[in-house]
């Protein structure tokens, strides 16, 4: 878990698209070996928007572009297949690959794929795949404050340092642990266990922080978090 809040701290300074993966390969999950990250985003066609990828040799060329359906969905690679399948798989056959999806209120935005330099032990893939879905939450939140889509739901992406929500954000220390803990996932049982208080203590600090950040979830305070720096 320090991995992730590492990586949520540095999403703080808005990373461009293409510096993510290679923050993950190169700093939050160098242990495992990684060979090249992708990571993109669905359009209501099936479409996908290719916002970054690291270790190929082509990524500049593919970033930003829009690969129809037909022409992603035809490419012969076990990642590309597997979502296809839609068998709800994370592991391609061979251990070589991982699919991860992006979320936003629970419905599949899109998909990040590692790929491994070597096939990956069985005992090991649980980590992995923990640590991988865990760094998906803070990627997920960040696009989906920058996703701006277009009547006929083409995706474009915002600047987040254009963002005119800015809120009141006066938060205690208190607050700031929860909210971080907000963006990590966590629950009211487990903020509670691990910072010391009560279940009711964290709800009411909760609430205090949807009134500071004019927000009524803990999706919308997640992201106001990320955007406006606070953790």
């Amino acid at each position: 878990m320090n991995s992730v809040r590492k990586f949520i701290e540095w999403m703080t300074f808005h990373p461009a698209m293409e510096d993510i993966p290679r923050a993950l390969a190169t700093d939050y999950l160098t242990e495992f070996g990684v060979k090249g990250i992708r990571f993109g985003l669905l359009n209501s066609d099936d479409s996908i928007l290719l916002l970054g990828q690291y270790g190929y040799p082509d990524a500049m060329a593919w970033r930003n572009r829009t690969i129809p359906s037909s022409e992603w969905q035809a490419i012969v690679s076990p990642d590309i297949q597997l979502i296809v399948s839609a068998s709800g798989q994370e592991w391609t056959d061979d251990a070589r690959f991982f699919v991860s999806t992006l979320r936003d209120h629970g419905v599949v935005q899109g998909y990040l794929i590692v790929e491994f330099t070597k096939p990956i032990d069985e005992s090991k893939k649980q980590v992995i795949s923990e640590t991988i879905d865990n760094l998906c939450m803070p990627i997920a939140l960040y696009l989906s404050f920058q996703i701006r889509r277009s009547p006929n739901q083409a995706i474009s992406i915002n600047s987040l340092g254009d963002s005119k929500d800015t809120g009141d954000a006066q938060l205690t220390a208190r607050q700031l642990s929860i909210l971080r803990g907000m963006v990590e996932g966590k629950t009211n049982h487990e903020l509670a266990t691990e910072l010391g208080f009560s279940v009711s203590t964290v709800r009411h600090e909760t609430m205090r922080i949807y009134q500071a950040l004019t927000v009524s979830d803990r999706k919308e305070a997640a992201k106001k978090a990320l955007v406006l720096g606070l953790i």
